[in-house]
């Protein structure tokens, strides 16, 4: 791939919602073009593409998979796609970026990791919030040896109001045939990479998940249909070296947009807060404590973790900023041939433990995560 490292890169897009960010990201990149998108509908489709000057525009994935001038696609369709447009994708010659939950089951993302390595292409999985600066300034501490040598417990949650509302419509995310799980694939699987990458991997669970809304109303406003996934997750975990978690993802917590982790070990402590309230809220708040009978301190961000952040339109800020740093590893690796993190083992392996805690949800008891 030396030749091909002054190339423009040509990307095409598949999904709205998320979509969004996915288009931005690649459109502050270095020689890239956003050269098709693709929705399901065709107004939304050309509504998208227009206000991002994106010339091709599509309603079939595999039309926009067809297209000759591209060399990779970033997916961001509900995960049931997932899947078989990575399959085509990769036997087309196409370099891949999808968004989280990988697949629907560990099978499904063994078989996609398996078809990009056969493939010898690309791979990525949207674990963006791998790059708010708060989680990658912890993760330095971390290694620097800031909370001792030795991690005893780890506390995470994500608390959002999303899934409230009873009155609210069934939209694909309340539906398990369509996005596998709910409040655990929403933003449980970001916690869980974020937990492996922070600590290291998980070796057991235990957990419990309910649905506090059960049903809502269909699509067409006519009637009620059963909401299958759950509203909130929460379970416990034994990982590597002993360490004890607790990890929490929730729809249902009144007045919240909120993550928050924390470490505890030997020497030290360090909490993480991301209150996505405030308008900086892409930056995150560091806490930090050493030593016996301390107090919490404010850790400064430092300034090398924040450059390129323009806080001007809140709404391009998760794009250009946070997703751009999954983006330009993503372009990289297609001009170089070099290895790119989070790769879809990291997406394989967060979808082992999501698995574990759903038998565990169903069996009511410990799970291995193999």
């Amino acid at each position: 791939m030396e030749g091909d490292r002054g190339r423009r890169i040509r990307v095409g897009v598949v999904g709205g919602g998320f979509g969004r960010n996915h288009i931005l990201g690649f459109q502050v990149c270095d020689n890239v073009e956003v050269a098709a998108f693709c929705q399901r509908t065709q107004s939304s489709a050309e509504k998208i593409a227009q206000e991002f000057r994106i010339p091709n525009v599509f309603t079939d994935y595999r039309d926009l998979l067809s297209l000759k001038e591209l060399d990779a696609v970033s997916i961001a369709a509900p995960p049931y796609l997932h899947c078989p447009m990575a399959i085509e994708a990769f036997s087309r010659g196409l370099h891949v970026l999808c968004e989280k939950p990988l697949a629907m089951s560990v099978r499904e993302a063994e078989t996609m990791l398996a078809a990009a390595q056969a493939a010898k292409r690309v791979h990525m999985t949207a674990f963006n919030f791998r790059f708010i600066p708060a989680v990658r300034r912890m993760k330095e501490l971390l290694e620097e040896g800031y909370a001792g040598d030795r991690i005893f417990h780890l506390e995470a949650t994500w608390f959002t109001e999303v899934r409230i509302a009873p009155e609210g419509h069934l939209p694909w995310r309340f539906r398990k045939e369509i996005a596998g799980v709910g409040a655990l694939g929403d933003t449980g699987v970001h916690l869980i990479d974020l937990v492996r990458w922070l600590v290291g991997d998980f070796s057991r669970v235990c957990g419990h998940a309910a649905t506090f809304n059960k049903e809502r109303r269909s699509p067409d406003g006519v009637g009620h249909e059963a909401v299958t996934v759950e509203d909130s997750c929460v379970f416990i975990a034994e990982m590597a070296g002993g360490i004890q978690a607790t990890i929490h993802a929730s729809g249902v917590a009144r007045g919240s947009i909120f993550q928050s982790i924390r470490i505890f070990g030997d020497q030290g402590v360090l909490r993480v807060d991301i209150d996505r309230k405030g308008p900086d809220w892409v930056i995150g708040r560091l806490w930090g404590a050493q030593g016996a009978n301390s107090h919490l301190q404010s850790i400064p961000i430092p300034e090398r973790l924040t450059q390129g952040l323009n806080l001007s339109d809140p709404k391009r800020v998760p794009g250009e900023f946070i997703f751009s740093n999954l983006t330009r590893r993503f372009v990289h690796g297609i001009r170089t041939g070099e290895e790119t993190i989070p790769s879809f083992r990291e997406g394989m392996e967060a979808q082992k433990v999501v698995s574990a805690v759903l038998e565990s949800v169903e069996r009511k008891s410990w799970v291995n995560v193999d």
